[in-house]
Formats: structure tokens, sequence, C-alpha cells
């Protein structure tokens, strides 16, 4: 709108107001009084309810943080009995060993060693022998090697003396904790001495290796157990609690975090598992920073409130009477008051009444003719402004300050508009103004520029007239500015676009639906081709002739479709033969043109030269045929590479097989040697020695045929048992891996497939290398049973075969690229990165199969899937 309509009170409308407002004055006051009452009494009674509930509360706390305290108290307590009873059985220990020691003669060490053997195997303890003379260990060096290695961190003999000195240094019934602060675990030891014959011995007793970390956590939930204490414990790294719900069970804290409780108990868990900030939140908790562990009172505030609920319903009870008091005397005041009103308005209501009819009747023929004048300029959809020559002010409607985005107090005189108008359009403005100004003329109509708020400039239509007064002088001026930047903008980008198209390399045309598509307009750029635009306009040539022969056709059938289709674009690519008589390729995008009938009346599109992306797309298309040939090449020496690699393991493995024949067979020599002269020796005898021998050799014959055909590569597909061919490859390997303490269980079903047998062991060789490197790994860093499994089973019509490690997990964010070329996670000297990527190819593309790898507990699962 124009102008803002602003509401015209009538008498009627201020009679109203005058019987009105002192009601809603008195209502909104008792409103507001009642709310302040009602704000101050909730205030009085929630402080008083709050300090009764802190009070409750601080004793809760009191209470909680006392338990919690005699709670580790108690745990103390549970890990002095367990190494106290640790100390009792060293020293029974010990002190049953001295007594045999005593007993019996060190002559015959051997019945002694087997004794000792026997005692530690019963109470699970080690046993250390040593003279303090020559320092020489008769029994346990594994138990002084730790704590050389403990206390050194080395393997010299010198510090081994020095070990032995200190035990002994500490004199008779010498117990000592031997703490690993790296590994977190602790060892106990109990010494005492003997004298035999004159020679002093040092006997002692170890316990196992106990992780103080375990233990400490073995006495928290073992005392929780007992006790029936209300707290719960949690283990940060392995993310367990225990006794979370109250019901002494282990819970996992991501299962337990699914669920949606907002008490104290869950946002300590949150804390530590997703350290989330919370405050006052561990009054009653307390954390084992060597260990990571937490205990934790559980904590229920309903418990707090039920002590206190029958003084909370006291308090309530006694504000709220004391507010439905003070509700009764406000609405007693308000309807006493709207009385008075009431009686007060009826008076002046008598006296507006008649002048209010006296008014209505003159202002609804003014309020008629307002209507109709806003309807107009409202229709009109222009910019209004008036200008008052006497005082050069000039008075902008809503529309026209939208329109060009400045407020009401930004452009308010003459020369404020004048100064906004493009330079190179005051003039012309300037003109058409001198004319007004010497009564020449009485109208306005121009277009110009106007500057924007933001700057730019936009195209106006402005109309006006002149009105002079009584005195025949310039008074006023009506105006009406109406936005034409948009048709403006356009006519002169249509201009550019037909001066871009008329000088460039696309060509634009706009051809008749006729039977030769003749041309009504083609671009200069026709040139391009070697034509001109003449030949075209003059239908000496038409855009059909423009297309090679061989792909007019082509051209129809795109046309034909589009027609039939009515579709309204199609692309198409094909040749033309410029006038030189060259072909080149050409992609072109056509728009079909629709008359008022609604019948395809024209084709408008471009054409635009792409032989040279065609040329480009022939030369890469040999360039990535190149590539692929030497990527098979470098695959095929990459295999090769692999073999070798492995051949040097495979030897060792020959070695193992051999070695224990090859003995036998020199002590079957050595025998017959020894005895040739020996006259008891018969001819049965000598033949089956001879026999054996001969056994021996074909053992090893066989072990190296099974090592040759292994390395043969299978040139055609046979058909094959998987549960033999696997069979086949232990039997080979089992030395090795048994001499390395890492055990292989195989669970196969006797399947029938068809593939390349050698290429598939050598494929479940790498895999069973590489967890064997990362069992032995493994190894160096802990104690535990290595172990390998293989899986194997029929799933409909594929053969899976499952092959678990238990050598620990492979990172995350590297178990995508295991199977990439040259990708290892060994030493330089360990690995070459191709083994896996090996195994990739001839499960994928020799076998035609899939291979996949993933994170199980403890390890690493690969599963191959072959068709059968």
């Amino acid at each position: 709108m124009l102008f803002k309509s602003k509401k015209k009170y009538t008498l009627s409308d201020i009679q109203k107001l005058f019987s009105q407002i002192p009601v809603i004055f008195i209502l909104l006051l008792a409103i507001l009084s009642l709310s302040i009452s009602y704000f101050l009494l909730e205030t009085k009674k929630n402080t008083k309810i709050d300090l009764l509930k802190q009070k409750a509360f601080l004793n809760y706390e009191f209470k909680k943080k006392q338990e919690l305290n005699e709670f580790r108290t108690k745990v103390k307590e549970q890990l002095k009995e367990i190494f106290l009873h640790e100390e009792i059985l060293l020293k029974k220990v010990t002190y049953k060993a001295i007594g045999y020691l005593e007993s019996n003669s060190l002559s015959k060490f051997q019945l002694l060693t087997d004794y000792l053997k026997k005692i530690e195997k019963q109470n699970n303890i080690e046993l250390v022998v040593f003279t303090k003379d020559n320092l020489n260990i008769l029994y346990g060096k594994e138990s002084i090697y730790y704590l050389k290695k403990l206390i050194f961190n080395t393997n010299k003999i010198v510090h081994e003396n020095i070990t032995l000195k200190y035990i002994y240094s500490q004199g008779q019934n010498n117990l000592q904790y031997w703490k690993d602060d790296l590994k977190k675990t602790v060892r106990l030891s109990f010494f005492d001495y003997i004298n035999i014959n004159g020679y002093e011995y040092y006997i002692g007793s170890f316990s196992t290796i106990n992780s103080i970390k375990e233990i400490t956590k073995e006495a928290i939930i073992n005392t929780i157990k007992k006790e029936n204490y209300n707290i719960w414990f949690y283990d940060v790294i392995f993310q367990d609690t225990y006794n979370f719900y109250g019901k002494k069970k282990f819970h996992k804290s991501n299962t337990l975090l699914k669920n949606k409780n907002n008490n104290i108990a869950y946002n300590i868990l949150q804390h530590y598992f997703i350290d989330k900030e919370y405050s006052n939140l561990f009054n009653n908790t307390f954390f084992y920073d060597k260990y990571n562990f937490l205990i934790a009172s559980s904590y229920n505030t309903n418990e707090i409130t039920k002590e206190i609920k029958d003084k909370i319903e006291k308090i309530t009870k006694e504000y709220n009477n004391l507010f439905f008091q003070i509700f009764t005397l406000i609405i007693a005041t308000t309807l006493l008051l709207i009385l008075f009103t009431y009686v007060f308005s009826n008076f002046i209501n008598t006296i507006f009444k008649e002048y209010n009819d006296k008014l209505e009747n003159k202002t609804l023929s003014l309020e008629h003719w307002k209507k109709r004048f806003e309807l107009a300029i409202i229709a009109s959809n222009d910019g209004l402004w008036d200008i008052d020559f006497k005082t050069k002010k000039i008075y902008f409607s809503d529309k026209w300050f939208d329109m060009f985005g400045y407020k009401k107090d930004e452009v308010q005189t003459f020369s404020d508009w004048f100064a906004l108008i493009h330079n190179e359009d005051k003039k012309n403005v300037e003109k058409l103004f001198d004319k007004i100004f010497a009564k020449v003329d009485d109208t306005f109509i121009c277009e110009y520029r106007l500057q924007t708020k933001n700057e730019g400039f936009k195209w106006v239509l402005a109309r006006g007239k002149a009105f002079t007064n009584n005195t025949d002088e310039l008074d006023r001026m009506l105006m009406m500015s109406m936005d034409i930047d948009k048709n403006k903008r356009m006519k002169k980008e249509l201009l550019d676009v037909e001066y871009l198209v008329e000088d460039g390399k696309i060509v634009i045309f706009k051809l008749n639906n006729d039977k030769d598509l003749t041309v009504k307009y083609i671009s200069n750029s026709i040139k391009t081709f070697g034509y001109t635009k003449k030949e075209f306009e003059s239908k000496s040539m038409n855009f059909m002739s423009l297309i090679h022969e061989d792909d007019k056709n082509k051209m129809q059938v795109a046309i034909n479709a589009a027609l039939k289709n009515d579709l309204p674009n199609f692309t198409v690519e094909c040749r033309v033969r410029n006038l030189a008589n060259e072909i080149r390729w050409i992609s072109s995008r056509v728009i079909l043109i629709k008359n008022h009938s609604g019948e395809i009346s024209h084709f408008y599109g471009y054409i635009n030269d792409i032989t040279k992306i065609k040329l480009s797309e022939e030369e890469l298309k040999l360039k990535v045929e190149d590539e692929v040939k030497k990527n098979r090449d470098k695959d095929r020496l990459l295999i090769q590479q692999s073999k070798l690699a492995a051949m040097g393991e495979m030897l060792g493995n020959i070695a193992h097989q051999w070695r224990q024949p090859l003995n036998n067979v020199s002590l079957i020599i050595q025998f017959l040697r020894d005895n040739y002269h020996n006259e008891s020796i018969t001819k049965p005898q000598l033949e089956k020695f001879i026999n054996k021998a001969n056994k021996h050799i074909e053992y090893m014959s066989e072990t190296i045929d099974d090592f040759k055909n292994f390395y043969k590569p299978s040139k055609t597909q046979t058909k094959f048992s998987i549960k033999e061919s696997i069979n086949t490859l232990l039997y080979m390997i089992k030395n090795q891996y048994s001499n390395d303490n890492i055990k292989i269980e195989v669970d196969c079903e006797d399947i029938i497939i068809t593939g390349y047998e050698n290429e598939l062991k050598q494929a479940l060789l790498n895999i069973l290398n590489n967890a064997k490197d990362a069992l032995l790994l493994k190894k160096e860093k802990e104690e535990f049973e290595a172990l390998i499994t293989i899986f194997v089973k029929k799933v409909q019509n594929s053969l899976v075969i499952e092959i678990f490690n238990n050598g620990g997990n492979i990172k995350d964010e590297i178990i995508n690229k295991i199977f990439e070329p040259y990708f290892t996670t060994k030493f330089e000297h360990q690995g070459t990165g191709i083994g896996l990527y090996m195994t990739k190819s001839i499960i994928q593309t020799n076998m035609k199969g899939k291979i996949e790898v993933e994170n199980i507990k403890d390890g690493v699962k690969f599963i191959i899937t072959l068709n059968i």
C-alpha cells in the first residue's frame, strides 16, 4: 500500500474507551496484584523447601561419603589379606624345601630337582637354590633372570651375580616385593639359608607374576559381593561396569548408555565414556589413577525426598491457605471498583452520544473517496512521489522507498533526488524540468537510471504532471515511477549474446520445420567451417547439406524421435564436412519451438566443434590399453617375487622335515660300521637296518616332491579336494609352526571344487605366514596360547574359508590398505608388502572369488568365498 491507513476514532469509539479502559485497568491491576502475591508466596515457599532439601541432601551425601570411605578401607584390607596369604604360602614352601634338603644328600641333586619341581607344581610357585660362596645357581635360573632383567634390564653375567649378592645381603627370613612399574605387576619372594657341610645354601620361593591392577580389581569386586555395599565399579579401559543396577553383574558401558536415564550414575558414566562435562559430579566417587578404576556410590535422590515428604506437604499447605486469603481480598476490592466505574461511564456515554451522531454523517463521504484513491495507487504498482516547489521537499510513498532500498530520512529534498540520477541521464532530465519551470510543458515523461541503496543503478520510467496555484505559480508536481530495470537489462543481455555469437566459435541457428531444414537464421560463426551466412539465408545451402552423408540418417532419426515423443529438446553428435571437404565432429543441442496452434514450427539450437575431444578420446583409449598390459606384466612379476620370498621359508621347512631322517640314517650307518666284524650280527638283522635307512631316504624324497609340486604353477583348472589340499599344506609347514609354539586347528568339510590348486595353496600360505608374524610379535609382549583356526564350509553354491588368529587386531586406519601392493606394517627387512596383494590377485582374478578381512575379539579373521 502507498499510504498506511490510520484508525480514525469517532466519538462513539471514545465513548467506549471511557467505559472500557477503567474496567480493563482495574482487572489488570487485580491480575497484577494476584501474580505478584503468588510469585512472592511461591518464592518464599520454594526457598523454605529448598533449605529443607539442602539440609537433608547434605546429611545423605555425608552418609554416602562415609560409606565410600569405609568401602575403600575394606578393599585395602582385602588386598592385605591376598598378599598375606601369598607370603604365608611362600614361607611354608621355602621351609618345606629347606627341610627336604637338610634331610637328603646334595650329591643326589637330580632327586632333589624332581622334588622341587613337584612342590612347585602343587603350589603354583617357583623355587630357587644357589650357593653363597661361588654364587652358583643350582635351581631356578629363570626366576633369577627375571629379577636381573627387572633390576638392570640386561642379560650380563656380572649383573646376575650382583642380583644374587643383593638377595643374600638381606639376611635370614628375607621377604621381598618385586614391582614392575611399567607393566604394573608384582612378584613376591621369600629367602632363607641353611648350612650343609660348611657351605651356605640360599633357598627361596617366588610367587607367580601378578598384575597389581587385576588384584585390585578382584579385591573391589569381592568386597562388593561379600559386604553388600550399595556401590558400583567401572573399568575405564575395558568399559566394564559391575553392580551398576545393584544386581552384582557385569555390563558394558556402551549398552548402559543406550538408556536415556538422566541421573547421577549415568552422568558419571557419560563423563568417562564420552568425556562430557558435569559440575558437582564426583562428590560420591573415587578414581584409582594408576589403574583407571572408578568406584561410585549409588545415588538416589528419591530416598531424600521420601524422608522429608511430610514436612514439604505441611509447608505447601500453609502457603496455599495464605494465598487463598489474599485472593479473596483482591477479588472483593476489584468488584467494588468495577461497580463504581459502571455508574460513572453511564453518565459520560450520554454526553458523547449527541456529538457522535453529528460527526459520522460528515466522515462517510470522505471515507468513500479516500478508498477509491488508495485502490488506484495499489493497482498501478508504481512508486508515488510529490514535489513541493516552494519548500523543495519531496514526499515519497513506501513503494518508492522499497523500490530503491532507501529509508524515509535519507532522501528528503529535490537536490537529494537529483544527485542520485546517473551522470549520463542528468542532462536529459534537467531539460525536461527546464520546460516545466518555463511553463512550456506541464507533463514529465522520461527513462533514466537512479542510484539504489546498494550503490547500483536501476532503470525507471517516471511520469508526472505539474500543478499551479491561484496566482499561476508552480505549486506541486505529482510523479509516478515504474521499475523497468529488468526489461532494460534483458534487452542489453540479448544484444551482448548476439554480438558474442556472431564472432565466436559456437554456431547458433534457427531452422524451419520442413523437409530440407531450411535456415531462417544462422550466426556469422559458421565461417569457422568455411561457409558464409549469406549462403544459408539465400537458400543456396540448407542444414542437411552440411551434415556428412553417412550421418544424415542419424540426424533425421533424432529429429523424428523428438517429434514423435513430443520432447522439448534433444542432443546429437555427428560428422560434418567443411568447405575444404574435411570431416569435423560436432555436438548439437536443439530446442523444439511450438507455434500458437501447438505445432512444431522451428528448431532452435547450436553447433559446437568437438573434433579435438573425439581425437583425445581415441588417444586416451590406446593409452589405457597400454597401461593395462603393463599392470598385468607387473602383477605377474610381483607374484613371482612373492613366491621366491616364500621359497626361502619353505627351505627352512624342508630342513626341519629332513633333520630327523638324516639323523636316523647317520645312526644306522654308524651302527653298521661299528658292528661290521661282530659275528652276532646276522644277515636278516643287516637287511632290517638297510630297509629302515631306505624308508627314511624315501620319506626325504617324498618331501622334496611335495615341495616341488607346491611351487609348480597350475596351468589349467582341475577338480581337487579342498580338505586334502589344506592337509598337504599344513603337513609341509607343521614343524616350523610347532617350533614357534603356534597351534593350528582345522574344521574342514570334504568339498570338491574346480580351480588352480597350487595357486590357492600359495594364497592360504601367505595368510598363514602373516598370522604367524602377528602371533610372534604379540608373544614378544605377553604370554598367551597362539592359535590359528581354519574353518571350511559350504554355504549355498559357495565355498567359504575362514582363517582366524588371536594375534591382535589390525588398526582401523590401515585395515582397508593391507591388500594394496607394497603396503606393509613390518620393517623393510621383514616384508615386501606384496604377499596379501598377491593373495587378493589369486583369489579375485584367477579363482574369480572374493577375499575380506575384519577384526574380531583379540584377533583377525580372513574370509575367502569361492564359487563351487
